[in-house]
C-alpha cells in the first residue's frame, strides 16, 4: 500500500492594508444607502399619513382639549374625526377624536409633537369647512361650515394662567397631555 504523503501547513497569510479596510467600508457603504439614498426615494409617511394598528394600543398617548366656538356659541367636535377609509379598509389616524366633544385623542408608537396645525389638517382636509355639533334644536345635530364664512382665530391656554391668541394654528406649541386650545370662527 502506498504511503500517504502529509502535507504541510503553510503559514497563515497576513492581511493586507486594502483587505483590512473591506468590511469597514462595505458596512459604511450600506449605512449610506440605508440611511440617505433610500430615504431619498422612499421616503417614510408623516405621522398624520399613518393608519393605526389599533385603538389605545400605542405607547405614546395624550388628550388635549380644543374648544370650537361659533359667534361666541360653544360648539362639540363630533366623533370620528380622523377615522377615514384608505384603500378600501378602515384608517384610524394618529389625532382622532373618539367621541363627541372637546377632548382630542393622540396617540402614536413613539413621543411625537403635533400641533393645532396638524389636527386642522385632519379636521379639515380641504381647508375649506368643518363640522361641528350643534344644540340648537335642543338635541344636537351635525353641521358643516363654510370656514371662508368666518374669520377664524386661535388661541391656547398658556403658562401665564391665560389664552394666548395667536395669528395661524401653526403658531400654536405642540400639543400635550390635558392642553387647552380653541378655534373660534366669527361671521364676516
Amino acid at each position: 500500500m502506498p504511503k500517504r504523503k502529509v502535507k504541510e501547513e503553510k503559514p497563515r497569510k497576513r492581511l493586507g492594508k486594502k483587505e483590512l479596510l473591506i468590511p469597514p467600508a462595505a458596512m459604511g457603504a450600506s449605512l449610506l444607502v440605508t440611511l440617505v439614498i433610500i430615504p431619498l426615494f422612499a421616503p417614510p409617511p408623516t405621522p398624520l399619513e399613518v393608519c393605526l394598528k389599533g385603538h389605545n394600543v400605542d405607547t405614546f398617548s395624550i388628550h388635549p382639549t380644543v374648544e370650537v366656538s361659533v359667534n361666541g356659541e360653544p360648539k362639540l367636535l363630533p366623533a370620528g374625526i380622523g377615522n377615514d377609509t384608505v384603500d378600501g379598509k378602515e384608517c384610524l389616524r394618529t389625532i382622532h377624536t373618539d367621541t363627541q366633544g372637546s377632548t382630542i385623542h393622540i396617540e402614536y408608537v413613539r413621543p411625537i409633537r403635533l400641533t393645532l396645525n396638524d389636527f386642522m389638517k385632519i379636521y379639515s382636509p380641504d381647508n375649506s369647512t368643518i363640522q361641528i355639533m350643534d344644540n340648537l334644536t335642543g338635541s344636537f345635530a351635525e353641521r358643516r361650515l363654510n370656514l371662508s364664512d368666518y374669520d377664524i382665530s386661535y388661541s391656547y391656554y398658556s403658562e401665564n394662567n391665560e389664552f394666548t391668541n395667536v395669528r395661524n394654528a401653526s403658531d400654536v406649541p405642540p400639543f400635550r397631555d390635558n392642553m387647552v386650545s380653541r378655534i373660534e370662527l366669527n361671521s364676516k
